[in-house]
């Protein structure tokens, strides 16, 4: 069966807005500085003496390690208790950050960074858990559709803040504004969050280290494929390793009682179908983000950071959407809901292609608000979908396996539209890229359109049972 039955908590709707707002700014504070450090690059470069390629790998490296940790951190709230790992993952984030403000090279900083982000991904199979759990059925599309504006709304602080405190002060401050945020963010969850119920089970070491490393050998082939300086035999024998170690990884887990990751799950159609669909929906819009300021610096002229501003308008309209995605997917269903937010983020990017060769600005813009407003659409219902192929203990699990498709989706969409942009432009041409990432994007429809609805039929009482016959009194006949 795809679909899991559940028995819901007592609904409390002022407790669960409780729950929503702490879910919400744990991911503001442990997410922006993502984006801040991506614009100091160049000086966190001079401040250690290295390249400015060396040093991305303090955005590449954290991202990577974060990613694949994802489903172990989500197996470690379904056994010990969301609201544990939601509030000791923003801990150890902020004391990390913290650390990273005091990094004295670039090896403490890429490690700090890593050990910061791995601990903040907590938050997003946490929170997404504890929410399932909190919410009834009929009201976790609109519950994540809120939360769901916590991603992006980081990534849009970082933007807008980030040149101007830097410039302010210094790179090193933005660690001690994550630390004093996270601090917060601590104190609120641990006043309102409940905890979650747990499996009393033995953790699976041996499966962690297999699938840790290989999907950290995975991505790296993913997000390295496209860097000059990584060697061919590096590359080759990293995705060797990945491949054999996920093999060994599944058929070990296929013989141990309490797996990881239960090969039953990969066998559910609400978690197969949307994960697929996440897929390729990250792919499409991570490719198009690298993509997109080549066209206002490029085609236009404009500076970056004028370009950074005009690319707020896609931030900003996912960030507005994504409530509606859970309006859209309570009223329409899941599958729905998904498949108007993969046509409208189609519809944007060939727009932008459009306006591309056409070198009209506004349709540029108007394509990006289209990408913004499916993508933020979309996530909601493929997010809460996935509550319905599992049982309430493994929400984490699930969670975090479903975000992990979505980060390789990202990750092969910027090594993928990064190749794009290196090729010259007459053997492809500007807007031929966001063809492409339009083609992408609609390749989601189909496993969106396999989204099974069984759990949104309301089923009817039994039929109440006949009364019953009297006994025969004696003397009757």
């Amino acid at each position: 069966m795809s679909d899991v039955t559940h028995i819901s908590p007592p609904w409390d709707p002022r407790k669960a807005q409780q729950v929503l707002w702490a879910g919400m700014i744990g991911m503001l504070a442990t997410g922006f500085p993502f984006t801040i450090v991506t614009v100091a690059l160049n000086l966190i470069a001079d401040d250690f003496g290295v390249s400015e390629a060396f040093a991305a790998w303090t955005v590449s490296a954290p991202m990577l390690v974060s990613a694949a940790a994802l489903p172990v951190i989500g197996k470690l709230g379904d056994m010990f208790g969301h609201r544990r790992i939601f509030i000791g993952g923003i801990l150890g984030s902020t004391i990390f950050a913290f650390m990273c403000m005091i990094a004295w090279d670039i090896w403490s900083l890429i490690a700090f960074r890593i050990l910061s982000m791995v601990l903040a991904g907590a938050t997003g199979p946490a929170a997404m858990a504890i929410l399932f759990h909190v919410y009834p059925p009929e009201h976790r599309n609109q519950a994540i559709g809120w939360w769901s504006m916590a991603g992006p709304g980081a990534a849009a602080l970082g933007l807008i803040l980030g040149g101007p405190f830097i410039e302010l002060f210094n790179w090193r401050s933005v660690f001690l504004v994550q630390a004093v945020a996270g601090f917060g963010a601590v104190i609120l969850a641990w006043k309102v969050l409940p905890e979650t119920e747990r499996q009393r089970v033995k953790f699976d070491h041996i499966g962690n280290l297999i699938l840790l490393l290989a999907l950290s050998c995975l991505l790296f082939v993913i997000g390295a494929f496209a860097e000059p300086g990584v060697s061919t035999v590096m590359l080759v024998s990293a995705g060797i390793v990945g491949v054999i170690g996920l093999i060994v990884f599944l058929f070990y887990e296929a013989s141990i009682p309490n797996p990881i990751v239960p090969p039953s799950l990969l066998k559910q159609r609400n978690f197969d179908a949307p994960a697929i669909a996440n897929f390729f929906l990250q792919m499409s819009y991570l490719g198009a983000l690298i993509a997109t300021p080549l066209v206002f610096t490029g085609l236009f002229g404009f500076s970056i950071a004028v370009a950074a501003i005009l690319m707020l308008t896609r931030t900003f309209s996912l960030t507005l959407a994504s409530p509606l995605g859970g309006v859209i997917a309570t009223q329409f269903g899941e599958r729905m809901g998904t498949l108007v937010g993969v046509l409208c983020q189609t519809a944007g990017l060939f727009t932008v292609a459009g306006g591309i060769y056409a070198v009209n600005l506004p349709v540029i813009l108007l394509g990006l608000v289209l990408q913004g407003v499916g993508h933020g659409i979309a996530m909601p219902p493929l997010a809460s979908v996935i509550a319905t192929a599992v049982p309430s203990t493994q929400f984490g699990m699930a969670s975090g396996m479903s975000r992990l498709m979505g980060q390789i989706g990202s990750a092969f969409g910027l090594s993928l539209f990064g190749v794009f942009l290196t090729l010259p432009r007459e053997t492809l041409e500007l807007h031929m890229i966001f063809v492409i990432g339009a083609a992408i994007a609609l390749a989601a429809a189909l496993p969106a359109a396999l989204i099974s609805m069984k759990h949104r039929t309301i089923p009817q009482p039994p039929a109440a049972p006949p009364p019953p016959t009297p006994p025969i009194q004696p003397g009757q006949v």
